[in-house]
């Protein structure tokens, strides 16, 4: 967007540039998200369209095509007959507009003018966003009191519907950054999709953009033809939805998640080897009461002369269980799969101490159930 100053005489900041250079939804998304007053124009040969804002809200837009005036819009939808037109369009005048007229004249209802007023600025700026040459400007200025008309027009929802009759695939894949294996990335930013209306198969596309699946891929799932899915994925990234991700940063996503996984996995398997530890515990506490605390640390003792970084910090008392978090804290340096390795390695050893205890200090029968629950808590882990 390129800037100039005010001609003499004029009043506020005018921007000026090329349709071409930049793309009408992203402009449109830029000049409304940055709360401008004043008027926005767009100029293509012989065609002029002025939209007027107030505070990044669009209240009115005006057109120099006969053929999209209110009275043809209303005509063309059936509001009013061509003898109600002609009559009407006689008594416009300066300061007289052709919509209170039709009022007066009791051809329109108030809150039937003000649906076809809305639906006359949408016609007017979605045929806009179809055009790939031409000029625009934007004069920030208060407008007129003639160029005010309140219409309630959600800036989201123009933007995409405006996307969508986009047929040009140029600029389509521009407008998605024109490679297919870039990863799109949500932002966090849902406000938007408040004041949306997605259908089913755009909703079932956003779900899939998750900052790991590619523009292909999600291409791949999607139930829209390739071609609307990323017309679609184009129109969330205008409207601050969805970004296009960064070299790296999907690898780097992929890896982080990869990470957690193994996370997930050692966790379980800890949990597997504290479920075992808290059954052999209760057994005993039924049979020595409170000298099992002592019994487990005992076993424990034995174990960190071996591993004394793994087992830092740990003690048995809570029902035998070890702390997940604080053993995963002593090898967080080490990498995940010497980490699994490990951890697997001191838990093992830490059961063979347990039952060797048992084995030492109590009837064949308690070593018997002890070698029980060891043996089924190994089944369920998958070990041998």
């Amino acid at each position: 967007m390129s800037e100039t100053g005010s001609p003499p005489g004029d009043e506020g900041l005018i921007l000026r540039g090329r349709i071409e250079d930049t793309s009408v939804p992203e402009l449109l998304r830029s000049v409304l998200g940055s709360g401008e007053t004043g008027v926005l124009t767009f100029r293509r040969r012989d065609v002029t369209k002025s939209v007027y804002l107030h505070m990044g809200r669009v209240t009115y837009a005006r057109s120099s095509d006969p053929d999209e005036r209110l009275g043809e819009n209303l005509l063309l939808r059936g509001k009013i007959n061509i003898r109600e037109y002609v009559e009407a369009s006689k008594l416009v005048s300066p300061g007289r507009r052709l919509g209170t007229i039709l009022i007066e004249l009791g051809v329109l209802e108030t809150e039937d003018l003000v649906g076809a007023l809305e639906d006359h600025v949408k016609e007017i700026l979605l045929d806009v966003f179809c055009w790939r040459t031409g000029e625009y400007e934007l004069v920030m200025t208060e407008p007129g009191a003639d160029d005010v008309v309140a219409v309630n027009v959600s800036t989201e929802s123009l933007i995409l519907a405006g996307i969508r009759r986009i047929r040009a695939w140029s600029r389509i894949y521009k407008g998605i950054g024109g490679d297919l294996e870039a990863v799109p990335v949500p932002t966090g930013n849902t406000e938007p999709l408040l004041r949306l209306e997605l259908t089913e198969e755009e909703q079932d596309i956003l779900t899939h953009v998750n900052g790991r699946a590619s523009i292909e891929q999600i291409c791949q799932v999607s139930y829209l033809p390739n071609f609307e899915t990323c017309r679609v994925l184009w129109a969330l990234m205008v409207l601050g939805v969805v970004r296009r991700g960064q070299p790296g940063e999907a690898a780097a996503r992929a890896e982080k998640a990869a990470q957690r996984e193994e996370e997930l996995d050692l966790e379980g398997m800890v949990e597997a080897f504290n479920q075992m530890l808290s059954r052999v515990y209760v057994f005993l506490q039924g049979r020595v009461g409170g000298e099992v605390d002592a019994f487990m640390d005992e076993a424990l003792a034995r174990v960190k002369v071996q591993y004394e970084a793994l087992f830092y910090g740990i003690d048995l008392k809570q029902y035998g269980r070890a702390d997940y978090d604080q053993l995963l804290a002593n090898v967080a340096d080490l990498p995940p799969n010497e980490r699994r390795r490990l951890m697997l390695a001191g838990l093992n050893e830490l059961v063979a101490s347990i039952q060797l205890g048992v084995k030492e200090r109590h009837e064949t029968q308690e070593e018997a159930v002890v070698s029980g629950i060891i043996k089924e808590a190994y089944r369920r882990l998958g070990v041998p």
